[in-house]
């Protein structure tokens, strides 16, 4: 099955795009020299399979979870955003663009960056696996034994390592969204502190304009 899953992997990357320049400016800033941009690869509607299952609401208390309209309980059939598989992205129809940052660092669009941020910190995860104990196959074991693997909760004794893989991708992904909309917020300096921990993030610059994914969010205290 790995073997089958390896060539298919092969044939996809022949068709992957590297990052783009405005791509790679976000990951230097995000991540500096902790991440190797050059060997990415992104593979656009890449054939990712579907499944249905009971969509539960998650809490309304992630600035993730309050830039969209609330989420409807209901069964959905739908296929992941994005797989990656070492340094490759494999990513959904729904979710596939010829550039995730093309304004950076002057206009950001949200959703787009959160997707990315959050694809490329497993890439990250396993160009430093050394310190993370990353695999393709462990990342895929929490979607097993956990209903909702990306659910974190932000803890005072909390350290950035000791969460899951999705979880990692998530605090940082929740750390772009309270960065750029409540900055001076406690929740975004707690944020900020466990992302710092491995990430040099004094770089990220403050865009001039942010693009919210749903014009009704309510941003004033949106990490409070």
């Amino acid at each position: 099955m790995r073997a089958t899953l390896v060539l298919i992997c092969l044939f996809l990357i022949s068709c992957g795009r590297p990052l783009t320049e405005t791509e790679r400016a976000f990951m230097e800033d995000l991540a500096g020299e902790t991440f190797e941009a050059k060997p990415v690869r992104i593979t656009k509607n890449a054939p990712l399979g579907v499944a249905t299952f009971q969509r539960e609401a998650r809490p309304r208390v992630a600035c993730r979870e309050r830039i969209f309209p609330p989420i409807k309980e209901e069964v959905v059939t739908t296929s992941p955003a994005g797989v990656v598989l070492w340094n490759q992205l494999y990513t959904s129809k729904d979710w596939s663009t010829a550039n995730y940052m093309p304004s950076y660092p002057e206009k950001i669009h949200l959703n787009a960056a959160m997707y990315f941020a959050h694809e490329m910190v497993h890439v990250w995860q396993w160009q430093n696996r050394e310190m993370t104990g990353y695999s393709p196959w462990k990342a895929a074991e929490e979607h097993q034994y956990s209903d909702d693997p990306y659910l974190f909760e932000v803890t005072d004794n909390a350290s950035f390592l000791n969460y899951g893989y999705e979880q990692q991708a998530s605090v940082v992904e929740e750390y772009l969204c309270c960065a750029l909309l409540d900055p001076d917020a406690p929740r975004t300096s707690r944020l900020a502190e466990l992302v710092a921990e491995v990430f040099p993030i004094e770089n990220l610059p403050q865009p001039s304009e942010v693009i919210l994914p749903w014009d009704e969010a309510e941003t004033r205290g949106i990490c409070r």
